[in-house]
């Protein structure tokens, strides 16, 4: 073992030496008084004696700068908002880094009061209508995972089931850097709780993004842009948690980069170990007949992730960029049901004990991208990019199902065994092309097409026989072809941009028997069209006021589509549903930015719109499907507001007012429901003694209006994270707990004809952790971005 570790960090240290001779430009790192890297601080190299300014940057987010290779002697001039100027006489003979520069805060004195300008750290921010969560910079950046993140992110929620949604009406499409994961349900909770939360850098999100962005969901758009470093040579980062509540979790990720002139190399892994539980259930009363129902639910499934990055950069024109990884998750899992069943209300009538016992599961995810970058001129880019993404699901489970007497005599017990597998092919092929002649005019153009095949497998057995009522084979294949154009005018303090998204979409399905007899056959072929536009004024440089207008779209899940019955236990069922559409919104957002404030108010319509409900089923079941069911209308105010309270204390708050308009229609059900609502959120850093940063984040959503006739009652959490950082930011150190007061709950009740049902759950969203994070080296290796820069366009 000490020979093998002396080997890897030889290597390393071989990799880092030629790195650093491979270097060809001068490079250092600003900080502030914590050590914290500042960033946007102007970097100015003036040559002596004759003073004249021969190169100018600005330093990243980490506080890191270039400077293109110069020789001689030369002012190093350093000026950051908030620091003093900061003035050195350097001499360079080579390319080299420069020792690491500490700046002193700029203090204004007033008699006996001093005040020290800090850097402003705020947890969210909205500009143009994107709001953008810097999560490198908070307690986000240690809680876990993609998945976890979005979690606690304000103005983003996620189900028991894992769906994602903004506080918009409609669903939400998931990017990351750029381009969209076209995954859905659990193939894309998978591939989410793959990636670590350190890796991210923030998370923007977008109501109304314009037509470069694909014309899914109708309730706007997450892009989740990884981390990308622009400091030179070899690079290693390495993180470790531990969290604990009910069960221990550990995390861990590492990631290594080389680089040398033209090209660079990344490679990465990351796990995450250990269970997750949760407990929900219900109490319904159908036809009279009370039952109340109780699970208890252990996820035993681990994850796992590799990946490489490579890029060649032959010349200032031409890019190649070559992108692979691999998700796995993998583990057993148990769930342990408990229903009582009535006569009546109060007359106890029978119990029943069922089990779902996944004594195997596994998902494994391909993720495989070329993209091919031409930059003939400033004014003008094209760029293409092929992607393939596999997926492949299985699982085993065990299903045995227990009757007892009301005095718990065992009556009778049924073994079902259900075995599910599902392979995804995705293939998507784009290009896009940008040209901006002068400053005030921009055109955007682009086309993609897509091919998605679903091979979908589902035995089922009672007993040992093969149940052909519920055993089936489905096949799901959609063929897409999408266009686009968006041009932006900027005059002054105005701005006009328009655009529209042309899709044709063919789509396919197949439903067969177990034994490959066709069944069922369904088609489709839709021509769509989604316009957006949008116009700014500027009265200066804190006022600004906006109006958007777009029409986008959600199209249902394959798995929705599926029309065989899935039994849950022997009183529940699941059916998918062949005939679903898309739900179509048609949005309109004001906003007006006043300094540190911003307000939006917009109204969205949804028409055709899906969801999956509980109806009754015979005398004493029940079965979820999802439909088409009506029209939904919301009208909210959102406001963002962020403010340095003292020196040592930033806030950064969130809140929303909602007003809720469902109209249900379907089948022979009318019904309307009306509900206002409200969300809450609120961040609190503190900047205490010795360095350490105190992080107390809060959010809150009161009682609101389900997708049909339930109503989510108020549900919130609170978060708490103590951190601090060493050796200029290379080794950090964070206390987190989440869920402070174990309040994350997503209880609900509704009434629809004969049907009384009220739920709950809870998962282990309570749990302490301790993550350390540590950086080795120096590295420039850019991770390729969406063409067109469209992180700043959204």
């Amino acid at each position: 073992m000490k020979y093998l570790l002396k080997v890897i960090l030889s290597c390393i240290g071989i990799l880092y030496s030629i790195s650093l001779s491979a270097q060809n430009n001068a490079s250092g790192r600003i900080v502030d008084e914590q050590s914290k890297g500042i960033d946007a601080a102007v970097v100015m190299l003036i040559s002596l004696p004759d003073s004249i300014l021969i190169e100018t940057t600005l330093t990243d987010d980490n506080g890191d700068f270039q400077l293109p290779k110069q020789t001689g002697h030369f002012l190093l001039y350093i000026r950051a908002l908030g620091y003093k100027e900061f003035k050195k006489d350097i001499t360079i003979t080579a390319s080299e880094i420069l020792p690491t520069i500490q700046l002193e805060a700029d203090n204004v004195v007033l008699k006996d009061v001093v005040v020290t300008a800090r850097k402003s750290r705020p947890l969210t921010s909205l500009s143009n209508g994107k709001l953008q969560i810097n999560v490198a910079q908070t307690y986000l950046t240690d809680i876990g995972n993609a998945l976890d993140v979005l979690k606690h992110s304000p103005g983003i929620s996620v189900n028991s089931k894992g769906d994602i949604s903004l506080a918009t009406l409609g669903g939400t499409a998931i990017y990351i850097n750029g381009k969209k994961l076209m995954l859905q349900g659990e193939e894309l909770s998978a591939y989410l709780r793959s990636l670590p939360s350190s890796k991210i850098t923030r998370i923007e999100s977008s109501t109304n993004p314009n037509a470069s962005f694909g014309t899914d969901g109708a309730g706007g758009i997450i892009n989740i842009i990884l981390k990308s470093n622009e400091r030179t040579g070899t690079f290693l980062t390495t993180s470790h948690s531990l969290s604990y509540w009910k069960n221990i979790r550990q995390n861990s990720d590492i990631s290594f980069s080389f680089n040398k002139s033209k090209w660079q190399l990344g490679l990465n892994y990351s796990h995450s170990l250990g269970y997750y539980a949760m407990k929900y259930g219900f109490e319904k009363v159908q036809d009279g007949n009370k039952s109340i129902s109780e699970t208890s639910d252990t996820d035993k499934r681990n994850t796992y992730s590799v990946g490489v990055d490579f890029s060649w950069q032959p010349n200032q024109k031409n890019k190649l960029y070559f992108n692979s990884t691999m998700n796995l998750l993998v583990g057993p899992g148990l769930t342990e049901t408990t229903t009582q069943v009535y006569n009546g209300t109060s007359t106890l009538d029978g119990i029943l004990k069922a089990r779902n016992d996944y004594v195997k599961q596994k998902t494994i995810q391909y993720n495989n991208s070329i993209n091919y970058l031409y930059q003939p001129s400033e004014s003008s880019q094209l760029s293409f990019s092929v992607d393939w993404t596999h997926f492949d699901g299985k699982a085993r489970c065990k299903q045995p199902n227990d009757y007892f007497s009301s005095n718990n005599i065992l009556i009778r017990s049924d073994l079902f065994y259900s075995q599910p597998d599902k392979d995804i092919d995705i293939y998507a092929l784009l290009a896009d092309y940008k040209y901006k002649p002068n400053a005030q005019n921009e055109w955007l153009i682009g086309a993609k097409t897509s091919l998605i095949k679903s091979n979908n497998i589902f035995l089922f057995k009672k007993n040992g026989l093969i149940d052909s009522q519920r055993s089936n084979r489905f096949k799901y294949n959609e063929d897409n072809i999408e266009t686009y154009v968006q041009y932006t005018l900027s005059l002054n303090k105005l701005e006009l941009s328009t655009g529209l998204r042309m899709e044709y979409m063919y789509t396919n399905n197949k439903l067969h028997s177990y034994a490959n007899q066709l069944i069922e056959e369904n088609n489709g072929k839709k021509l769509n069209l989604f316009p957006n536009m949008s116009v700014s004024y500027a009265f200066n440089d804190k006022n600004k006021v906006a109006l958007s207008y777009s029409r986008r779209q959600d199209k249902p899940r394959y798995e929705d589509l599926n029309p065989f019955e899935y039994l849950l236990d022997e009183l529940s069922y699941w059916k998918g549903n062949p005939f679903l559409k898309p739900q179509i919104s048609n949005k309109i957002i004001l906003n007006y930015t006043w300094s540190s404030l911003s307000l939006s108010l917009y109204y969205n319509k949804l028409d055709d719109y899906f969801t999956s409900l509980t109806d009754v089923f015979e005398h004493n079941k029940t079965i979820m499907t999802t439909k088409n069911i009506g029209t939904q209308q919301q009208i909210g105010l959102e406001a963002i507001y962020s403010k340095r309270l003292t020196s040592w204390w930033d806030i950064n708050s969130n809140i929303g007012f909602y007003y809720f308009d469902n109209k249900l229609n379907y089948e022979n059900y009318k019904q309307e429901y009306k509900r206002p609502s409200c969300f809450l959120s609120a961040n609190n850093n503190f900047h205490l003694p010795l360095g350490i940063d105190l992080e107390l984040s809060g959010r809150y959503y009161s009682k609101r209006q389900g997708g049909s006739y339930e109503v989510n009652k108020s549900t919130g959490g609170i978060d708490l994270d103590l951190n601090k950082s060493w050796n200029n930011n290379r080794f950090r150190l964070s206390l987190l707990m989440t869920d402070l007061l174990h309040t994350e709950r997503w209880d609900s009740y509704g009434i629809k004809d004969s049907l009384n049902l009220s739920s709950w759950g809870y998962g282990e969203s309570r749990k302490i952790m301790l993550r350390f994070t540590y950086s080795i080296g120096k590295q420039k290796f850019e991770k390729e971005e969406k063409n067109l820069e469209e992180l700043k366009r959204l």
